[in-house]
Order: C-alpha cells, then structure tokens, then sequence
C-alpha cells in the first residue's frame, strides 16, 4: 500500500488502506494505560485493575518476549492511523495453539472509533494470523451491547457462532456474550497472501 510514510522511529509491519500495525512499543507505555482506563474503554474489557506507566513497563516487557518467541503464544500490535501515524489503540492475538492452529482475537481502540480504522485493524491482524502464523481459525468474545463492534468484526470477516447468556457482568448487569470466529476463506482482502 502506498501512503504516508510512518513517523520517524516508527515501523509498519502491514499497512491497510488508512490503518497500519506495528509492534508495541515502550515509549507508548503512559499512553497505553491512558486508554486502559478511560472509561469508555474498560467497559469493554472484563480486566478490572488500574493501570499505569509501571504496571504497562511491566506488561510490555513480558509481552515483548513472548512475541518473540518462536512458536509465539502471543503477538500484540500497536494500531497507527496512516493518515498521521498516530497510534489509536491496540490489537493481539492471544492463547495461539500452533497444534490446532487457532488463537483468540482483541482489540482495543483509545481513539478516533467509528472511522473505520477498527474494522481494518482487525482484517490486518486476521490477515497476520492466517497468512504469517498458518492459523485456521480465530475466535473472539463480545459483550452483546457492543454493537458497533459486533458490526465492525463482521466487515473484517468474522461470523456469528453463538450467544452465551448472561455470561457476563457490564455495568453492574448481567449480560450476554456473543461468541464469533473467523476463517481464512471469511478474509474477504489480503495485504499478506501470496500474489495479494
């Protein structure tokens, strides 16, 4: 893809048409927790702590080796928005089980939602575990109010698989969660496949 170059210090791993991805990086650490708790984000998320420049220096460091690994359990983007590379959020692919070829997919954005960059986002790090990690299948968990996200994750490719009722707390409520996955022939575009 062309476009903008990525801002110095910065390297894009795969580029969408307006979203890149690349590694995590240190220097993002206050930013990180920044949008860790803003509540608009933790709403989303079932992880219930407080976090700061300390408790993210010390998430990035373990993150850091185990994405180096060579049969990773783990890979964890930074997600830049092309038009400025801005760092918006992350992504990741975790629980990766190389034997059965599938792993769990997240994603949180700190800023700019509704621009679209979450729905690409997702189809890149689709396109990371399907075409780089040999993965066959990945799965994520949503809570059902979500429903921004549900649409974004079914324009990246993923499918309904079900809906575990009130499986979870949001808000003090019990809720439902819906349970999604994708496959490689559901990546409608690749950035990564041979000949894309």
């Amino acid at each position: 893809m062309s476009g903008p170059s990525p801002p110095a210090g910065v390297e894009y791993l795969v580029e969408g048409d307006r979203t890149a991805l690349g590694t995590l990086r240190r220097d993002l650490a206050p930013t990180y927790a920044a949008w860790m708790n803003r509540p608009d984000v933790r709403r989303g998320l079932a992880h219930l702590g407080l976090h700061d420049r300390e408790a993210e220096e010390g998430w990035l460091a373990e993150m850091s080796k185990a994405n180096a690994e060579r049969r990773p359990a783990t890979v964890n983007f930074t997600v830049y928005d092309r038009r400025d590379g801005e760092a918006v959020g992350t992504s990741s692919l975790f629980e990766i089980d190389h034997h059965h070829r599938r792993a769990k997919f997240g994603i949180r954005l700190g800023e700019r939602r509704g621009q679209g960059i979450g729905t690409e986002a997702t189809r890149l790090t689709l396109d990371w575990a399907f075409h780089l990690l040999s993965l066959r299948n990945v799965l994520l968990e949503v809570m059902a109010w979500n429903t921004a996200g549900i649409r974004a994750y079914e324009k990246a490719g993923f499918r309904l698989v079900g809906r575990r009722r009130d499986a979870l707390v949001s808000d003090g409520e019990q809720i439902d969660e819906i349970i999604m996955d994708a496959v490689p022939a559901d990546l409608a575009r690749s950035v990564l496949a041979r000949g894309a």
